[in-house]
């Protein structure tokens, strides 16, 4: 049977946020503040269903709120343990693995890929486990749609064919962003431990970090508790696909789209296949802080922009997002989908945590406007 995805429209999403609104506050014993009501506004002008923010300043938590609904369909309310569909987000926990096993010394950040996994192509030997962290490998992306995730095969043996008959970019010398290189890092992860990539998480980044929320799955899969996913993008009549322009996907301004499914093979978990709830995300925050899954170190390590062939900056370092959002302070990301984001502020002390159910919901700006009403010094006030 085909999935199809069925318009909402104004109306209806603000007839439910009239009836979720009232329930927000009192669901996570928050009082009404400003946060409150700027994300009320939000969701109200980008239509987005349901929404979980975290705020945590000096390693304290001091919001910790939901809103909304996490299916409009059946008017079901968000919660402190809806689960969401954290897609990208899944590289920090691939990227926290790799660095479990670099602490352990079982293997080297510069370190050929080729070295740990000799059935990959030779030409790709000059590529490290550094470089697939970072963004930088070079290497040719296993998807060849990137607004529909579309994969290049549903098999991973299958996979390395193909790619290897692909022209490999310079090495190290832009930041290109990439998911072959994190089912490599997937591969070294099971190859070095001997345990599935999925349990070698689990015991070494889940349970150290006092993590139960999480769930592997695409949207095909099905996960107890796990919030509906919505979409800003419009789609192809069929309703099969979401519709790409000659200049990109066509974003709608006045309705969303249930987003229906999408198909991730096992290959890509370690790209992007992890479900979890804000209370999740809000332990692992605790787990770096207090050092139990990476080291400070390791840590600081990962914060830090690679540099490019050029001497400069890159965009990431190994699995955050360092590009800087604006204002007097380094800010460190990570997000997925285009739906959740966290940013912090190592020099402030302060993290933001966003999780909503509609891609395209700009979660990165929510966060960042966020995190400067809670501490005006990092807005950006050269605007």
């Amino acid at each position: 049977m085909k999935m199809t995805r069925n318009p909402v429209t104004r109306p209806e999403i603000c007839l439910a946020y009239m009836a979720l609104f009232a329930l927000s506050a009192t669901a996570c014993n928050a009082s009404a503040d400003n946060i409150d009501d700027f994300v009320h506004a939000e969701m109200a002008r980008k239509h987005i269903p349901g929404m979980a923010v975290a705020v945590i300043q000096n390693n304290q938590v001091i919001k910790e709120s939901v809103y909304g609904l996490a299916s409009i369909e059946l008017n079901v309310p968000v919660t402190l343990d809806t689960s969401y569909s954290l897609a990208s987000m899944t590289k920090i926990f691939t990227a926290s693995a790799t660095m479990v096993l670099v602490q352990d010394g079982k293997i080297t950040l510069d370190e050929s890929i080729t070295k740990v996994l000799s059935q990959l192509p030779a030409k790709w030997s000059k590529v490290t486990i550094r470089n697939c962290l970072s963004h930088t490998s070079g290497l040719p992306d296993e998807i060849t749609d990137g607004v529909n995730l579309t994969p290049i095969t549903g098999e991973r043996g299958e996979l390395f064919k193909i790619l290897a008959k692909k022209p490999l970019k310079p090495i190290g010398r832009e930041s290109a962003y990439n998911q072959t290189g994190y089912t490599i890092l997937g591969m070294i992860i099971e190859k070095i431990s001997g345990m599935p990539y999925e349990k070698f998480v689990e015991a070494r980044v889940l349970k150290p970090a006092d993590i139960t929320g999480v769930t592997y799955g695409d949207g095909w899969s099905i996960v107890p508790a796990r919030s509906d996913l919505y979409t800003t993008l419009d789609i192809t009549k069929d309703h099969a696909r979401l519709l790409v322009g000659e200049r990109g996907p066509v974003v709608q301004s006045d309705k969303i789209f249930h987003y229906g499914s999408k198909y991730m093979p096992d290959y890509m978990a370690p790209a992007g296949a992890i479900n979890g709830t804000i209370r999740d995300l809000v332990n692992l925050e605790n787990a770096f802080a207090a050092g139990t899954v990476v080291n400070a170190a390791s840590l600081k390590e990962m914060s830090v922009p690679f540099k490019l062939n050029s001497g400069k900056d890159g965009d990431f370092g190994l699995g955050f997002d360092t590009e800087q959002p604006g204002g007097p302070y380094k800010a460190v990301s990570y997000g997925g989908g285009t739906a959740v984001w966290r940013i912090a502020y190592p020099d402030r002390n302060l993290t933001v945590i966003v999780l909503t159910n509609l891609q395209g919901s700009q979660p990165q700006l929510i966060a960042v406007k966020i995190a400067a009403m809670v501490d005006p010094e990092v807005a950006d006030k050269s605007n």
